[in-house]
């Protein structure tokens, strides 16, 4: 952990915006509590990289920037199911089973930085989104399942954006984006389309 947040440090963000919904009253009293030395950090990744990193750069506050929204997965399912495709779709959420299970296995054989970078490189993003946008082919005109499903996500995503984009105050501002993996193929190209924002990876500060 010592080892991430010395790189994260680099960046030397302006901000530091997490995976709570926005606006989040506890979030803002959970970070008091813990620059006041009242309470330890739990597991989560909010409070280990969000709050520890804040702390050591003196940041008075943590941003809440999540946003609610719909995943109706059981909805492709029972699609799958009624169209006669079950197998099929069996076989792609097996496919996500065994890439779970070999995110844990590289995760207990390296650190944390390592993991961070393995979850951020290029190949483990494109791979993530591939099976959301493979769960799309479940589907047929005026029964869009896995589309809206689609469409869900990226609704989500692009309205947490926008909250970041509410957070941001100046063209100076340097906002840190800590969301879980899931995220990060919807939320990297929202960005990067922005001309108004500068896309930087963990990448180019952690190798």
């Amino acid at each position: 952990m010592t080892e991430l947040i010395a790189v994260l440090k680099k960046f030397n963000p302006t901000k530091v915006a997490v995976e709570a919904n926005f606006g989040e009253q506890r979030l803002a009293q959970q970070y008091a509590d813990y620059r006041a030395g009242k309470c330890d950090l739990s597991r989560n990744e909010i409070q280990q990289i969000g709050f520890r990193l804040a702390r050591e750069l003196g940041h008075d506050s943590v941003y809440a920037v999540d946003a609610d929204g719909e995943f109706p997965h059981m909805r492709v399912a029972g699609y799958a199911k009624a169209s006669g495709r079950a197998a099929e779709f069996d076989a792609l959420m097996a496919e996500i089973g065994a890439m779970v299970k070999e995110e844990g296995a590289y995760f207990a054989s390296h650190t944390i930085l390592q993991s961070l970078l393995y979850l951020n490189s290029d190949d483990k993003v494109r791979e993530s989104v591939g099976f959301y946008f493979r769960e799309a082919h479940f589907g047929e005109a005026w029964d869009w399942a896995g589309a809206d499903l689609l469409a869900d996500w990226f609704k989500r995503n692009i309205r947490i954006y926008s909250n970041v984009v509410q957070i941001t105050a100046s063209p100076a501002e340097r906002v840190l984006v800590i969301f879980g993996a899931g995220h990060l193929g919807w939320l990297r190209p929202n960005f990067a389309s922005d001309p108004a924002y500068r896309l930087r990876t963990l990448a180019e500060f952690g190798n």
